[in-house]
């Protein structure tokens, strides 16, 4: 085989990390999250709910797993009840012990013969009566315990808990410690200003919104959020309901009050859909994360399967509700639909296995040893789980050697296409990936010894290979028009399609014309939705974009070029006019049929 082109090595383990809602159970997510990290993976986006909320926010905001489990042990290390301080500040007379000592009274009355079974036979009708007078006392006195906090709609504020999680915040993003409260906006400044040295993935995070009584998806990449401080959406998102009082954000559009959003939905991976990317798409710090392929990763704890629980007495009964509410056993739908979900990579740690207390509010139960035993059994689930599945990626464990057949395949067909001016057209084909926020040769064919051999572009944008990733249409070229342009004296084509001189320089020069065509993901592939980025009006003379009836997230692109003399081709150099040549035509239906099978021998999928 000729042309052998460079043996690229490719790891592409790109993900967005949804993190199940679980209250003090997020310490053993935290462990998983370490695995998911040290196994390689490259977080695009963070999607949490309630405690996950909590731990998407912080991983967001740059703070290691590792940075994250010693905050929490500085926390605790402070006094014995750090952590339940945080739920405060308390309403004169009440706090955590109270909150118990109310739990502790009504798990009594709950297991009262009297409620718990009204037909119990008692010694004397005397003394059953006896009983049930108590009992009814016992309701009473427990609702005027109970009273204020129903006026007040919950038990505790929280406030305590942003403050700390906006100091948090502001350790991970390296600012100094101080009364302001972050904003998405803030972020976003600071993302712009660094000239590319700052940067933080898409956060999302879920909050009921209980005034307009629906789903609230906050997102960090959408304006409409900008003045929102984060921590105080982190609260809202954390608000279970009854323990946590409601809470307001007036910076939400429309405003309202939010509780947790694990109301609605406990397992955010849904978030990561076509609709996200839509969003995404024309946003200029996120958008080239729309045509990316990517892993979906969930985070989280689950019942063990074998255990059935009793709900003979009104007290089990409530124990087992409680369960379904904190959505311990209403993930399963949830659950199932992100197995569905292509590239999905779920760890789900069985609570036994965990480390856990029972109960997801159990805060006093939480100390040093308690996080660093949950964090630990939770990295060693997830490094198990992931060695299991081999750590899947974007793409496969690729044969350069079948990659390289398929595109010699295209050159000798594309010939047979041109005859008798095959050979003649010197024709080239390669491949391309993007890596980071590059695009990288992965293979080529025909280009031994080539300048442009092995080459990489530094951005998603430049050259033709950029416009088509950006535009995600196929795109034919007029080289010799274009190194026309590039040479013609400024400031007119100082730069066109985004190309440095040096790079430019590096195109064999017998070049005369090119196409590219996109490589779709074929788990996400649909059709267009016909908002591409056309090319600068300026360049269109040079080139012409040709639209597919494909769209979606972009494994690579498919290069094909020539150095053909257009007067013995019969061909007019206007792309516009030539591309609507029956062999040009054809050579372009060939490639698109081509990216089909490529795309396949380039990409995995996890079950």
């Amino acid at each position: 085989m000729s042309g052998s082109g460079p043996m690229t090595d490719v790891t592409n383990r790109e993900a967005v990390i949804a993190i199940q809602g679980g209250g003090v159970w997020a310490f053993s997510m935290l462990g998983q999250a370490r695995a998911v990290i040290e196994a390689g993976y490259t977080p695009l986006a963070f999607a949490g709910t309630s405690g996950g909320a909590i731990l998407a926010s912080l991983l967001w905001s740059g703070l290691t797993p590792i940075e994250i489990e010693e905050a929490f042990r500085e926390i605790v290390a402070t006094g014995p009840h750090a952590l339940v301080d945080l739920l405060g500040e308390f309403d004169s007379g009440f706090d955590y012990a109270a909150f118990l000592n109310l739990k502790a009274e009504l798990a009594a009355l709950l297991t009262d013969p009297a409620l718990a079974d009204p037909g119990s036979r008692l010694p004397s009708l005397g003394r059953r009566w006896k009983r049930r007078l108590r009992a009814i006392n016992q309701v009473r006195c427990l609702w005027a315990a109970m009273r204020p906090h129903a006026a007040s709609r919950g038990l505790f504020r929280g406030s305590a808990l942003e403050r700390k999680l906006n100091d948090l915040l502001c350790r991970g993003l390296r600012l100094p410690a101080s009364d302001h409260r972050v904003t998405f906006a803030d972020v976003d400044k600071m993302m712009r200003q660094s000239g590319g040295s700052f940067y933080r993935p898409v956060l999302l995070l879920t909050a009921t919104n209980l005034s307009k009584r629906r789903l609230e998806l906050i997102s960090s990449a959408d304006p409409r959020y900008a003045d929102l401080p984060v921590a105080a959406a982190v609260r809202a998102s954390a608000g279970f309901p009854v323990f946590f009082r409601p809470h307001e954000l007036p910076d939400c559009p429309g405003g309202g009050w939010f509780v947790d959003g694990g109301v609605v939905a406990n397992f955010p991976i849904w978030t990561f859909s076509d609709a996200f990317r839509d969003q995404i798409r024309t946003h200029d710090l996120y958008g080239w994360i729309a045509s990316r392929p990517w892993m979906r990763i969930g985070l989280g704890l689950t019942d063990d399967a074998d255990i059935q629980r009793d709900v003979s007495t009104p007290k089990l009964f409530l124990g087992a509700l409680f369960g379904m509410l904190t959505g311990v056993a209403r993930n399963e739908l949830e659950d199932a639909l992100a197995r569905s979900a292509p590239r999905a990579l779920v760890l789900r740690q069985p609570v036994s296995s965990a480390g856990a207390p029972a109960d997801i509010l159990d805060v006093p139960a939480i100390d040093a040893a308690r996080i660093t035993d949950m964090v630990e059994k939770g990295h060693q689930f997830a490094v198990a789980r992931i060695r299991q599945t081999g750590a899947p990626g974007i793409y496969g464990a690729w044969n350069h050697v079948e990659l390289r057949l398929e595109i010699e395949t295209l050159i000798s067909e594309c010939k047979l296409i041109l005859a008798p001016h095959g050979d003649a057209a010197k024709l080239r084909a390669n491949i391309f990936v993007p890596v980071q926020l590059k695009l990288q040769m992965l293979v080529s064919c025909n280009m031994d010894g080539d300048p442009d051999d092995g080459l990489t572009f530094p951005d998603l944008s430049s050259g033709l290979n950029g416009a088509c990733y950006q535009a995600r249409a196929a795109m034919i070229c007029n080289l010799e028009k274009v190194a026309q342009l590039a040479q013609s004296p400024p400031p007119r084509h100082p730069r066109p399609f985004r190309m440095a001189q040096e790079l430019q320089d590096r195109i064999k020069r017998d070049r005369s014309w090119m196409a590219s065509v996109p490589i779709f993901d074929p788990y996400e592939v649909g059709t267009p939705d016909g908002r591409a980025r056309l090319l600068a009006s300026e360049l269109q003379v040079a080139a012409r974009r040709r639209p597919v009836n494909l769209d979606g997230p972009v494994l690579g692109i498919v290069n094909l070029d020539a150095g053909w003399d257009y007067a013995r081709m019969g061909l007019d150099p206007d792309p516009d006019i030539h591309v609507s040549d029956p062999r040009i035509a054809a050579i372009l239906s060939l490639m698109e049929a081509k990216t089909l099978i490529l795309a396949r021998l380039m990409t995995i999928i996890t079950a």
